[in-house]
């Protein structure tokens, strides 16, 4: 019996009943409301790529679903590996596309340090602890930022702080950040001003970026990220420029997270001709490197490889696991003059492989049955049964004669020798494979009210955190439907917290 996958009337926010609708190569989201009519929303602008996700996850649609999207009541423990605290609504920028500010919420969200105490005990006593991505407004106006991220720290938590940047163009505040060695996320659409008059209404704010950047990369000793919203007709165009960017900054950029222009924004604020899908930013990264093929997976096909992964260490999947058609991700890799596809590297298409991680996965999951990685001859029994399975279909996937340097066969030994003594993949690739740089690209939709799905929100391993301001409890809800909560949510905190001292 099919299950029920929910969504939200854009109109009412009532939650009911949608279904998927394909059109002309398109996927939408189709929906009835009882009061306002039946509605419909894009989600894909191709069909065929959007059902080849589902199909090499395997994936059941009728497996069961058991969000409602009411999170308000749910008792859920998500156990999510990342969250996101939003530390202030205040900012300064005011991008018309953005909801998350005083002007687009009506009041002032800017908790004291006893707020943040309690979300940080509550943090720390979820196992695992989830990595804390510190989010706005714009956390970098909080003159106690450094004292939030100490707080956190203190509790034994992994901090990032997702920025704009522009407070980073200041070279001493930009050494002060760089020196808690914590990952920086900055949001970087492109190299052109006309991107940031067109999206943010702000052309100036390009110029104090680049500073940005060019302060992290002269005081910065760890890799950051670059956060860039995609819109088509915006700066899809300057897509093929941006990579080149990364490549020129590639020791301190080890990823771009895409977030496909998500229509949050009130009536008046802000035009577009078109949606930009998932899909529609996978082809604008392979438009940007003509003359190579670009192939994006589902992130989640990692999370088939958890079991396999947890006997040589603890499995650190922070995006993916959730639903076929969430995150999608590739990698570009550098030989040293630029980032060529992960496919070049590749004697099967990304897609066949794919499915091999499926398959194998699966087999994994069976073999390692039973098996404690915590138990040291255990330990080992697994990372042979684990490297004696990937051993074959890695040989027959990977073109060894461009990935490794000089002999192939004891590069191979030496790399799975070094996995069998515990010591991590992308190292022992950073010494014996020919490839000087990787760039993770992520694209990570923010799903709006008309097209929010409950499958695809069912086990997502993220989510906002707060603390509930009527219970006290430390709570979080998935990022995806963080939008229908947060108004309501924080100035209830808000409320809670006036006067308190900072």
């Amino acid at each position: 019996m099919a299950s029920t996958n929910y969504g939200v009337c854009e109109k009412c926010r009532k939650r009911i009943p949608i279904a998927h609708a394909i059109r002309d190569g398109k996927v939408y989201v189709a929906k009835s409301c009882p009061d306002c009519g039946p509605t419909e929303a894009l989600v894909s602008s191709d069909a065929a790529t959007w059902q080849r996700k589902r199909d090499i996850w395997d994936y059941n649609e009728n497996g069961g679903i058991a969000c409602h999207l009411h999170c308000e009541r749910c008792r859920r423990e998500h156990k999510p590996k990342m969250v996101f605290l939003d530390v202030t609504n205040r900012c300064n920028m005011n991008c018309p596309i953005c909801i998350a500010n005083i002007p687009g919420m009506g009041f002032e969200f800017h908790p004291p340090i006893s707020y943040f105490e309690r979300v940080a005990a509550g943090l720390a006593a979820m196992d695992p602890k989830p990595t804390v991505q510190l989010f706005g407004g714009e956390p970098t106006v909080r003159d106690d930022l450094f004292d939030i991220i100490a707080l956190l720290q203190r509790h034994g938590l992994r901090v990032r702080i997702v920025t704009n940047g522009l407070r980073l163009a200041d070279e001493e505040y930009c050494k002060q950040v760089c020196a808690l060695k914590i990952p920086v996320l900055i949001a970087f659409d492109g190299r052109d001003p006309e991107i940031y008059a067109r999206l943010r209404r702000s052309p100036d704010a390009y110029e104090k970026k680049v500073k940005a950047l060019e302060n992290l990369k002269k005081h910065s000793r760890r890799k950051n990220i670059i956060m860039c919203c995609v819109a088509r007709h915006v700066n899809d165009r300057h897509m093929g420029d941006l990579i080149a960017f990364c490549h020129e900054n590639r020791d301190i950029i080890s990823a771009m997270h895409l977030i496909p222009l998500t229509e949050t924004w009130e009536e008046g604020e802000f035009e577009t001709d078109v949606t930009t899908t998932i899909e529609d930013v996978e082809q604008i990264v392979s438009d940007a490197l003509p003359g190579e093929k670009v192939e994006f997976m589902s992130a989640g096909i990692g999370s088939y490889l958890k079991s396999a992964m947890s006997f040589f260490g603890s499995p650190r999947i922070t995006f993916g696991g959730a639903h076929p058609n969430c995150e999608s991700m590739t990698m570009l890799l550098s030989d040293g003059e630029r980032f060529r596809p992960l496919g070049h590297y590749l004697k099967r298409p990304v897609d066949d492989v794919a499915r091999d991680i499926v398959v194998i996965g699966r087999q994994l999951e069976k073999k390692l049955a039973g098996l404690n990685p915590a138990r040291w001859s255990q330990r080992w029994r697994g990372r042979l049964i684990v490297i004696r399975t990937l051993l074959g279909p890695a040989l027959k996937a990977i073109n060894l004669r461009r990935l490794l340097r000089g002999n192939p066969a004891l590069r191979i030994l030496r790399i799975f020798g070094g996995l069998l003594l515990g010591r991590r993949l992308k190292d022992q690739l950073r010494r014996h494979s020919a490839i000087d740089a990787v760039l993770h690209m992520l694209v990570l939709p923010f799903e709006e009210y008309h097209s929010i799905e409950g499958a695809r929100l069912d086990n997502c391993p993220s989510g906002f955190v707060y603390e509930d301001p009527d219970s006290g409890e430390v709570k979080t809800v998935p990022v995806c439907a963080w939008s229908l909560y947060r108004t309501g949510i924080q100035r209830k905190i808000a409320e809670k917290y006036a006067g308190a001292p900072a």
